[in-house]
């Protein structure tokens, strides 16, 4: 094999607690997220040398993302002395809370694991992503999931209810350093919400919605106006709860069916750079 494409997903937090600042400077976090259907494509192709990496997106800086990191680490742990060119085709907004450089540094391990014809084990891959970011050892496996530690400790859930999901990204870059450092000068490294959650595999969409809640949104929003605009905009137009993922800066809302969703699509007035997509759970035309 010396050419493989591969898709690689958005994700969203349903629920994000953030539990407390450990003395190596990470933080702690409890989070229920689940991967969504708007994806970048990622091809790889074999070559005798180098890492290389282009992209449709100027923004995307070549030699410094987590693409070229993430496969320079697995060719130095491998000890592989072939190469791989990388071409990316970006649709996930950047520095938007949807995970999309994560994503992208899982399917690079994922896909040269499998160009390359290590066959190492996903754990393996997913011990060697914490290294470059926390959210990757999410990526690495399929499904929703339940996410303690820095993002290390995953607890696999079977399914979540089948959502039909609008996002809005209302253009705004937020730093996820940026956003744990004010939570930290706010509240000092203390949580603010309970520290555990049972975790099931099977959610009801009653309780997902009620569940909703992010630690982000106490710090973010007020920094960002524009985030509660575009909640509100969702919640306008008859989203049943709305949450910002992640650090931010983007927002979704959670529809009963995809006809109210694809309906409520009509009602939102779109601004100025905001970027607004209809989803559904990664996966769930498998289902």
């Amino acid at each position: 094999m010396s050419l493989l494409t591969l898709q690689s997903p958005a994700k969203i937090n349903l629920s994000l607690r953030i539990l407390n600042r450990r003395e190596d400077g990470y933080h702690n976090i409890s989070s229920l997220m689940e991967k969504v259907s708007l994806f970048d494509e990622l091809t790889f192709e074999k070559i005798p040398s180098g890492i290389e990496v282009s992209c449709d997106n100027l923004d995307v800086p070549l030699e410094k993302n987590l693409i070229y990191k993430a496969a320079k680490l697995l060719q130095q742990e491998a000890n592989v002395s072939y190469g791989a060119r990388h071409r990316v085709t970006k649709k996930i907004p950047m520095g938007a809370g949807l995970g999309g450089g994560s994503s992208n540094a899982a399917t690079v391990l994922k896909g040269l694991n499998q160009l390359w014809g290590l066959n190492w084990p996903l754990e393996k891959l997913a011990s060697l992503g914490v290294q470059l970011g926390a959210d990757i050892p999410f990526f690495i496996y399929d499904g929703p999931a339940q996410i303690e530690g820095i993002g290390d400790k995953i607890t696999s859930l079977t399914k979540l209810p089948n959502l039909a999901i609008i996002l809005i990204n209302p253009g705004i870059h937020v730093s996820t350093p940026w956003a744990y450092s004010a939570w930290d000068r706010r509240f000092g490294g203390n949580p603010l919400t309970p520290k555990n959650r049972s975790v099931t595999s099977a959610r009801a969409f009653a309780k997902i919605v009620q569940e909703l809640h992010n630690d982000f949104e106490a710090v973010v929003i007020p920094e960002h106006p524009e985030i509660q605009g575009a909640k509100e905009a969702l919640k306008n137009a008859g989203s049943k709860g709305v949450l910002m993922s992640g650090s931010g800066s983007t927002v979704f809302g959670i529809f009963e069916t995809k006809d109210l969703r694809d309906r409520a699509l009509g009602k939102i007035e779109k601004r100025e750079k905001w970027q607004v997509f209809a989803v559904e759970n990664w996966g769930v035309d498998k289902r």
